[in-house]
């Protein structure tokens, strides 16, 4: 059992090395009404696909780690998630970020709760190197959902905004 969680981090290693967006904080769920405490919270994530198109939207795959008591905790690859910045102007002419996503991924519940795909719409703010994410998962396969709101300190687009002339091209 033990080379198997060794084998498992050795293949994320690369991942979470060459990541572009890189978060820890923390996150409140509320599963059907009954709100759950605190949880911890990582996720790392890397952009696919990003070509110029008319909905200013690109394709990036990560992980994330959610360890709590939620029915829809634990270790989520997301192999695809679709994510919209909106418009240029409002990514090039602002210091924080607004985006709108869906991540599709497969959740390894450690705790409680079962595995299964996980489909969760979303919402993204950045301000510097602070991140505010909500959205609600589907746990697909499980019949389980939540909302959640998460919030903590990132390395992403907030972060490289503030370095000089950073912009969308």
């Amino acid at each position: 059992m033990k080379s198997i969680y060794i084998t498992f981090i050795l293949l994320l290693l690369p991942v979470c090395l060459s990541a572009q967006f890189i978060g820890i904080g923390t996150q409140y769920a509320d599963a059907e009404g009954k709100g759950n405490a605190l949880q911890f919270a990582a996720n790392v994530s890397y952009p696919v696909y990003h070509k110029k198109n008319i909905l200013n939207s690109y394709i990036s795959s990560g992980i994330d780690y959610t360890g709590g008591s939620s029915p829809v905790a634990g270790l989520n690859i997301k192999p695809i998630s679709v994510t919209s910045y909106l418009s240029e102007s409002l990514f090039n002419n602002n210091k924080y970020t607004l985006m709108v996503g869906c991540d599709g991924g497969y959740l390894f519940n450690f705790k409680h709760g079962k595995d299964g795909v996980v489909v969760t719409p979303n919402i993204y703010f950045d301000y510097k190197s602070f991140f505010v994410k909500t959205g609600y998962d589907f746990n697909v396969t499980g019949g389980e959902k939540q909302f959640f709101v998460r919030v903590g300190f990132s390395v992403g687009m907030g972060a490289l905004k503030m370095l000089p002339n950073t912009k969308i091209r």
